[in-house]
This record gives structure tokens, sequence and C-alpha cells, in this order.
């Protein structure tokens, strides 16, 4: 579903743009203006119904003086008198998108520093139940860690500000850019934001603010290319688990953009509404995606910082990264089948109180419990709380045996939808019957 309508977003926007372009009109705000309205109508025809939501143009959030090309809110705001403007509390937004008929390097700084005070916005502002939720499974899938570990201090400097970031992350509203026409490539694209970025390093005598990675926009978007932030739902970066800590938290595509542009807004709202994962079709196929930035904490004198690391790429490398990646279950040996079952039924498991695991663990050839409970938490489902314990990462984990495999899926869904398309390899008498008059 996500895939169809994102490939009619994509040629809608195609030939509207091009009419656009063609009218006879050289007023820029005029012009700004066709864009907008553009915008809004592609983003109202990706919700759904029913939902109370409103899409307002040139409108403000209370507390930023900045006007937003095109906002995503539940409820009216206040009117302006006279305008169609309004003002939303920070609460009601959804998402906030900044437009340009041309995305240079200029407007692409203009772009991130219009929503770089958005993120303040919403300081001290408590989180909804859905927006718990986010956070929980961002800093499971990003930290590969559970979030009691937070709770009892387990938790190094660099994981605990990458937590703070995910959680502060699942509170602000979706954040997108859209540049109908510029930058031509995804390497431009990459070129022209590093080098603005590059402008704005921090020195002792001169503090910038507004460049952590709750700061970057969600999404950028120029002609067919696209950087995405990999901050929670529905893109997740592992935190490098070495000495450095590196967090690779930006990655760009030049897959189509308004499949981006839908996953990220129906991500949004399948957390706040509760809608079926179903929206997404069977979730099994996931864009290719290129490191872009890398960031991590660092301590300066007596300051607290973000370091940013940038993937150098050729136009080369990165036009032959394309298409997509299919997600695959977890394959499991006997003994993991057997701890994983019991994980499942009870959500945490102490070694200490079924020794019969450590035995079996060493006829499957493990030489030790510790080497069988390290080989669970490499598949970022399961997560040590201490020694000999450890507890699940998702509340819709599944695991299965067909046949003779033991497989496991940290969504139920997702792993039947696998299931059911490779029924032949996995079932090997399940096989179509060919047609006899062929």
């Amino acid at each position: 579903m996500i895939n169809t309508i994102a490939d009619l977003l994509r040629e809608l926007s195609e030939k509207e743009n091009q009419r656009l372009k063609e009218q006879d009109i050289e007023h820029r705000p005029s012009i700004g203006t066709m864009y907008e309205g553009l915008t809004a109508d592609i983003l109202q025809r990706s919700l759904f119904e029913g939902l109370g939501l409103v899409v307002a143009k040139s409108s403000f959030i209370k507390g930023c003086p900045t006007e937003f090309d095109v906002i995503l809110a539940e409820g009216e705001g206040y009117k302006y008198p006279y305008t169609d403007k309004q003002q939303f509390e920070p609460e009601q937004v959804l998402a906030v998108i900044q437009v340009k008929k041309t995305l240079n390097a200029k407007d692409l700084k203009d772009s991130y520093e219009n929503l770089k005070h958005i993120a303040g916005l919403y300081v001290g502002k408590e989180a909804k139940e859905y927006m718990c939720n986010v956070a929980t499974d961002s800093v499971h899938h990003t930290l590969q860690r559970s979030i009691k570990d937070y709770e009892d201090g387990k938790l190094s400097l660099e994981e605990e500000y990458v937590y703070h970031s995910l959680v502060t992350e699942a509170q602000l509203p979706v954040t997108i850019v859209i540049g109908y026409n510029g930058l031509k490539s995804e390497a431009s694209l990459r070129e022209k934001y590093y080098e603005y970025l590059e402008g704005m390093v921090s020195t002792e005598d001169d503090v910038k603010r507004g460049y952590g990675p709750n700061n970057f926009p969600s999404l950028f978007i120029c002609e067919d290319n696209s950087i995405v932030k990999m901050m929670g739902m529905p893109y997740s970066a592992p935190l490098r688990q070495t000495p450095d800590g590196w967090w690779d938290f930006i990655a760009s595509s030049h897959y189509n953009p308004m499949y981006f542009f839908l996953d990220m807004l129906w991500s949004k709202l399948h957390y706040r509404y509760g809608l079926p994962v179903s929206i997404f079709g069977d979730d099994l196929e996931t864009p290719k995606l290129k490191p872009f930035l890398a960031c991590k904490i660092a301590k300066q004198g007596d300051r607290m910082g973000w370091c940013y690391f940038y993937y150098p790429m050729s136009k080369q490398e990165l036009n032959s990264i394309t298409g997509t990646v299919e997600w695959q279950p977890t394959f499991l040996d006997e003994i993991q089948y057997r701890v994983m079952n019991m994980l499942c039924y009870d959500g945490e498991l102490d070694f200490s109180e079924v020794p019969q695991i450590e035995i079996d663990a060493k006829e499957f050839g493990y030489p030790s419990l510790e080497e069988l409970i390290q080989s669970l938490c490499n598949t970022g489902i399961v997560a040590r709380t201490d020694t000999n314990k450890i507890r699940l990462l998702t509340q819709d984990c599944q695991v299965m045996m067909i046949n003779d495999k033991f497989v496991m899926g940290e969504s139920a869904e997702r792993l039947n939808n696998w299931l059911i398309k490779h029924s032949a390899e996995i079932l090997p008498w399940k096989e179509t019957k060919k047609d006899e008059n062929l």
C-alpha cells in the first residue's frame, strides 16, 4: 500500500511541479504560495479520514516567531483575524514542512535554521503515552538495551546521551524540507548539506547552538534524493558497540522520496492513533540507505558537545547502491529456540533458576552459558539485565518451528508475511500446482 501511494504522490508532485514552472509569474511570494499549496495538497492526500487533522499553510507554533510553510496539527489553532494563518500549541503539531521551489545551498541553510528551533519548544513538556511507546521502541532498536538499564544507572555516558536524544525525538513533530527543483544528485545534496554544517562548527570562543541530533530535520528532499534521520521510528541505526561509540544517525538515498515522506508521517500516525501496521503493506522491503553523518558525545574542557563524522562517498558509489533490501527473520538453533520460547512467555529469564539450560547449551556446542547469552543478545531482540538474566526488547516477538527450521521475528505480523512470501522454500511440500493445460 505504501509503495503504491508513494508512486502516485511522486507522479502527482512531478506533474504539478512542471505545471507550476510553466506559469507566467515572476512574483516570488506568489510562486512560493503556489508551491506551499501543492505541498499542502500532497499532505492532505496522504492522510487517513476521521482523525480530525488540520493542514494549515503559512502558520505558527506558539513560542516560535518563525512562519512555517505547512503544518499538520490535531484540531484547529488560533486564527489570526482576516487571514488564513493559524497559531498552534506545540502539543497539537504532528508535522512541519518547509517548502522550496528551488533548493540551493542558501535555501538549504535557511530551511535548517527555520526548523532547528522547534526542538526547544518541547523542553519541559509532558510526554503523551504514544510518545513513550515511540521512545521505548527507539531505545530498544538503537541501544539494544532495556529501558530499565537507564533507570538502574547501567548505561555508559555515550549511551545516556543517545538515550536522552531518542526520548526527546519521540516528542517532536516530523520536520521535513521539500525542494521541488535544485540540487540534481544525491551526491550534490550531501555535499551542500555537509558544507553548511562544516561552517557551523563551534570553537572555544564561538559556541554554535542548535546543532545537536534533535535539531536536524527528519527529512530533506530535493528532486529525487533524500537525507533521512535515523533516530527511532521508522528508521534506526544501532549505536556501535565499540570504544568509539559512533552513531550513524543520518543517511541518504535516491529511492522514491515520497516513500520516506509517507513512512515518517504514517509511523507518527500509527503510534498516535493506533493505526494497523497493515497500512504499510507487508513491511518486508526497506530502501537501501547510505551512511551520511555519524555523531558521538565528547567533552572539551568543561563543556559537553556533539562531534560529527562525515562519510565521503563518490557519485559513482552512491549511484551503485539502489533498490531495497528484504527483511529477514533470525534463524535459531534448537537451544536458542527453547530459550526464546521461555522468554516470549514471561518477558524475562533468570538462567540461575533453570540450570538445565547451561547443561544443554554445552551439549549443543556452546563453550559456556555466556556464549549462549551473547548469541541471543546479538539478535538485537534480547538484552542482558544482569550477569545471568535477560529481557525481551519487544512486546510482539514470535518464534516458530517450521519444518526443521527455527525462526524468530521482532514483529509477529512481519514474520508471518515473510513466511507467506517464502512458503515454498520453508515448506518444500507446498508447491503451486502447474496448469495441466500448459
